[in-house]
């Protein structure tokens, strides 16, 4: 990555438009404090990142004295993977409506926010932080390196590296797991001692499902024995019912009888009206006998003409597309004439303009000689063009050394004047820098009492919790008492809830019994009323006569008497479902009591274990707080007064002006020798290139070119181009005169034989002799004649069904007498039947009996039922207790194995990363001292000891850096710095690669000495970062870059930019 170009519009202290150009080497962002150095750095971050590189609000990006109307604007231009890229940022009117395009190699590749945003994301790969932290190195990078003690050291590089996200997100991760998993554990185990021991539990159960068990075995087997003679008595009633119902089954049948006969004696009367209609349709055929002979001779007529239309119609449709075929023919015939006429014409014109195309084609030719000439001279001209600058620029260069050699003599006088007070600006500097670790010292002092302070107000919000909880435990109450009583009022509801179902058993059959009777009671009196007082009585077989009233009367007062009793036990019924409905409700809401213990013993199980996971979060915190304090013992006394800092700090800045000056002049005077040689040079460069514009004229004069015989012979090339094209396009058309005369002569050929085509075709027709209109006309008669065949043939086939009638009516008359014969019968069968209905009555009052013992005997099965029920129930309850244990148990000890990996893995998390940053430790220290071998060409190795102590070897032996010199410290902070900037970027293969540096005031108060030495040590890492870039409040430094960018702040407030090459 290369940075080309930075422009910038109303950009935070930059008003107006302003664009900066980068160069390779050493360049220098020069001005004062607070005039907008950092900002170019800030506006290459925001273009490349956006909203995410700016830590203020967006209204305070723009310039705050442009109008509401300006718009702020960043355009960035750099080189990346040998692609030019172009990002423009901006926002856009009083709104500041966001504006974003990113351009490759001049191609719009993404538009808008998101999209520039998604795309130089994935192009750059780098975050913002790692950006940062990469290309941008400031002054407390390197006073974090030198001053801050082991462990701070320790963070700074986990920080710098990115590690410290890696190592707090995995152990947040880790700490989140182990509360987790020891919080489930706490759960789990409360749940284990809700349960309790179930095995004794379980063998009483078990025992008393065994003695449910045999007393039902006893009660069904006296079930079963009175079922056996409830059998029988029930085969006896079912003997009477059937003789009963087949009575019944007779009465039905002499009725089903008698209205067959009924029907068919119907029958024949409608057969006899049948008949009749039959000889009427006889007269009516003799009347269309006349319309039925011309209908056949119209047929007749029809069949021969069909013989022909189909030859008629082919002939029609072969006479219509041999004409279209004939009238497509001529009008192409017409179109090729034409066109052939229109050619010829363009042939002649071809033929006239041809002796232009030849004078074109010449000048072509003499205008490639002369263009060969004046690529020579063009290259000639600019030849000479960049050795007269040269020649301007070596007079410039001339006349500046000399000004700088006049000035360079000067400087040497003043450095005697301002030389004794170094001596004191080098005491008050350190006792400043003592003053600033100090303070240092105290803000960590004050951050850890902070955290200390934090850590102390959680244990309290710990302990409120726990006594929270201790409660909600209270609150409960005691629930194994509440859940027994439940299980005592369930076994008392399910004995009442069995006792309601048997009785409702023994009314269900009563009222089974009684709507028989009742049923049984209508019938017989239904039947009584329809036989009528000649009858015989089904009971006696003896005429009813004067006892029919009374037997009516006894059918009725039977049927009162069973609907009293229906509705006697439908109230008693309806009762007993109330009082079953109540208890299953009531059994249902103790079901749903002993669920909500349940629920509440395992929100207890949870209390109790998030009560522990509690207190063990308050230890940890108890630690946590140990360990504050103890960092606090070991920082120490702190001597640090800001007013005397204060005050040592105003004694530097008044005493550094004259510094700087002796630095700046130390310097300067340095280059004396060194320019009176660039003197020299500049006056052979001055003569050589007098001597290169003589010689390059002379070539040009010698060339002989005249753009003017070029303009001339252009302009008429120019005039003939248009001949020249119609000429060509003429060429191309008469080459098509051979096959359109071809195609014409073939097109008369095929309208002569179409012509001939249709004189035959019209032959043929009138040979056939066939007329549609006479064809028409007979259609229309015979469709008019057709009703009277339609009339004719159904009076046909009401003849014919003449025979059927007839027999129809024979085997009607048969039926009926069979139908009489078969009446008399089943009367008969009536009175052999001799059905007792008293006996009916004594065989139904016997099975009644039995019945009322069985139900008594199922009442008792049934209540031994309902306590095997309970019983069962009960032992599945406690089998999955013991089950759910098994399962905690088994959970619980996965849950343990858990918190163990959890713990190993924190310690493992601990070790990589202390083994992640050994490696980096040693690989940029080996990186580092490479980078000071060749910036001092004296110390060659640098070594990072476990406490993060940079040791620098000296003829053998590691000393630190405290024992060298102010700059030499610097430089090795700096190659330390360099070395951790070079190791983030070849984190990814995929990444940004070797590119640029930034340093952010790196110079700090040093001498002139050390400046100098530290910008020849960044100089010196052009083959390492091709583009550096040096921040600094520092004017005296401003000729000792390749490049420099002046910020100026006007008197507005605004700054601008002045850009100086070397």
């Amino acid at each position: 990555m290369r940075l080309n170009s930075l422009s910038m519009k109303n950009f935070k202290k930059y008003r107006g438009a302003v664009r900066v150009e980068f160069q390779d080497g050493l360049t220098g962002i020069l001005g004062g404090n607070g005039s907008g150095k950092s900002t170019i750095v800030e506006a290459i971050a925001w273009a490349l990142y956006g909203s995410r590189a700016s830590t203020v609000r967006r209204d305070f990006i723009k310039n705050s004295r442009a109008s509401e109307r300006d718009d702020l604007e960043v355009t960035l231009s750099l080189q990346h993977d040998g692609k030019e890229m172009t990002v423009l940022r901006a926002m856009r009117g009083k709104g500041m409506a966001p504006e974003a395009r990113l351009r490759i190699d001049g191609e719009l590749v993404a538009s808008g926010t998101r999209e520039v945003d998604a795309r130089l994301s994935e192009i750059l790969q780098i975050s913002f932080a790692d950006f940062m932290k990469t290309f941008y190195a400031r002054q407390k990078d390197l006073d974090n390196l030198i001053r801050d003690r082991g462990s701070e050291k320790r963070e700074y590089l986990l920080t710098l590296l990115g590690l410290d996200e890696v190592r707090d997100g995995a152990l947040e991760e880790i700490r989140a797991d182990l509360r987790e998993a020891e919080g489930e554990v706490g759960r789990v185990e409360g749940a284990l001692g809700e349960i309790g021991d179930v095995d004794l539990l379980l063998e009483e159960g078990e025992r008393a499902v065994a003695s449910a068990r045999e007393e039902l075995l006893e009660a069904k087997g006296r079930e079963e024995e009175i079922a056996t003679a409830l059998e029988g008595r029930r085969q006896k009633l079912e003997g009477e019912a059937e003789r009963r119902r087949a009575r019944d089954a007779l009465v039905g049948e002499v009725a089903r009888l008698r209205a067959d006969l009924a029907s068919k004696e119907e029958a024949i009367a409608s057969d006899d009206r049948r008949l009749s209609e039959i000889e009427e349709g006889r007269w009516r055929l003799f009347e269309l006998e006349p319309k039925l002979t011309r209908l056949r001779e119209l047929r007749l007529r029809l069949e021969g003409m069909e013989a022909k239309r189909p030859r008629h119609q082919a002939l029609l449709g072969r006479r219509a597309q041999v004409g279209a075929d004939l009238e497509g023919r001529g009008r192409l015939l017409s179109d090729s004439e034409a066109r052939l006429a229109r050619l010829r014409d363009e042939s002649r014109e071809h033929e006239a303009i041809r002796p232009q195309e030849e004078e074109y084609r010449r000048l072509l030719s003499e205008l490639e000689g002369m263009e060969a000439k004046r690529d020579r001279f063009q290259e000639l001209a600019s030849l000479a063009g960049r050795e007269r600058a040269r020649k301007e620029a070596a007079e410039e260069n001339l006349a500046r050394v000399e000004e700088e050699i006049r000035g360079l003599s000067a400087a040497k006088l003043r450095i005697a004047e301002i030389t004794p007070s170094l001596e004191i600006f080098r005491t008050l500097q350190e006792m400043v820098r003592r003053q600033e670790r100090e303070g240092e010292k105290d803000r960590l002092l004050s951050g850890l009492r902070m955290r200390d302070q934090a850590v102390r107000s959680r244990i309290e919000r710990l302990r409120a919790e726990v006594e929270r909880i201790e409660g909600e435990v209270t609150r409960l109450g005691d629930l194994e008492e509440r859940e027994a009583d439940l299980v005592k009022k369930g076994e008392v509801i399910g004995r009442l809830l069995a006792g309601a179902e048997e009785e409702l058993v023994g009314l269900k059959f009563g009222l089974e019994v009684a709507r028989r009777e009742l049923r049984e009671a209508e019938a017989q009196r239904s039947r009584i009323e329809a036989l009528g007082e000649e009858s015989l009585c089904p009971t006696c077989e003896r005429p009813l006569a004067e006892q029919r009233p009374f037997l009516q009367e006894k059918y009725r007062a039977a049927a009162s008497g069973a609907k009293e009793r229906i509705s006697t036990l439908e109230g008693l019924k309806g009762d007993l479902l109330a009082r079953v409905e109540e208890g299953r409700r009531s059994m249902e809401r103790t079901r749903r009591e002993l669920s909500r213990i349940a629920e509440l013993k395992a929100e207890r199980g949870g209390l109790l274990a998030e009560r522990r996971s509690l207190l063990a979060q308050g230890q940890e915190l108890s630690r946590e707080a140990e360990e504050i304090e103890a960092e606090i013992g070991s920082i120490g006394p702190v001597d640090y007064d800001p007013d005397r800092l204060s005050l040592l700090e105003a004694e530097v800045s008044s005493l550094l002006p004259l510094v700087q000056e002796e630095q700046q002049l130390s310097v300067r005077i340095e280059a004396l020798p060194k320019k009176r040689s660039e003197e020299e040079v500049a006056r052979e460069a001055l003569a050589t290139s007098i001597a290169r514009v003589a010689s390059l004229a002379e070539e040009m004069e010698v060339l002989g070119y005249s753009e003017e015989e070029r303009l001339r012979a252009r302009e008429r090339i120019g005039s003939l181009r248009e001949v020249h094209r119609r000429f060509s396009a003429l060429a191309e058309r008469i080459r098509e005169i051979p096959a359109v005369e071809a195609a014409a002569d073939g097109l008369r050929s095929e309208v002569r034989r179409l012509r001939d085509e249709l004189k035959g075709v019209d032959g043929e027709m009138e040979a056939l002799g066939f007329d549609p209109a006479e064809y028409e006309g007979l259609i229309g008669e015979a469709r008019s004649l057709a009703g009277a065949e339609t009339a004719a043939n159904e009076i046909r086939l009401a003849l014919a069904a003449e025979g059927e009638v007839s027999r129809h009516r024979g085997e009607a008359a048969a039926a009926a007498s069979r139908l009489r014969g078969e009446v008399a019968r089943a009367e008969e069968g009536i009175v052999a039947l001799a059905f007792s209905e008293e006996a009916y009555r004594e065989a139904r009052s016997s099975l009644e009996e039995a019945s009322r013992w069985l139900e008594a005997a199922r009442k008792e099965a049934s209540a031994g039922m309902v306590r095997l029920g309970l019983a069962e129930g009960n032992l599945e309850r406690l089998r999955g207790e013991a089950a759910r244990r098994r399962e905690l148990e088994a959970r619980a000890a996965a849950l343990r194995r858990r918190v163990q990996v959890v713990e190993t893995t924190r310690v493992l998390v601990n070790r990589f990363l202390d083994a992640i940053l050994v490696r980096m430790r040693r690989e940029i220290a080996e990186s580092a001292g490479r980078i000071l071998q060749e910036v001092t060409g004296k110390y060659g190795r640098i070594s990072i000891d476990e406490e993060f102590n940079i040791l620098v070897e000296d003829e053998g032996e590691f000393y630190p850096i405290s024992r060298y010199s102010g700059g030499e410290i610097d430089m090795i902070a700096v190659s330390v710095r360099i070395a951790i900037s070079e190791r983030l970027m070849r984190f990814s293969s995929n990444g940004p690669g070797y590119s640029f540096l930034i340093l952010d005031e790196v110079f700090g108060s040093q001498d002139v000495e050390h400046r100098e030495s530290m910008i020849n040590m960044l100089r010196s890492l052009d083959d390492r970062f091709p583009q550096i870039f040096a921040i600094s409040h520092i004017g005296e430094v401003q000729g000792q870059f390749d490049n420099s960018i002046l910020v100026v702040e006007d008197e507005d407030g605004s700054s601008r930019i002045e850009v100086e090459m070397r």
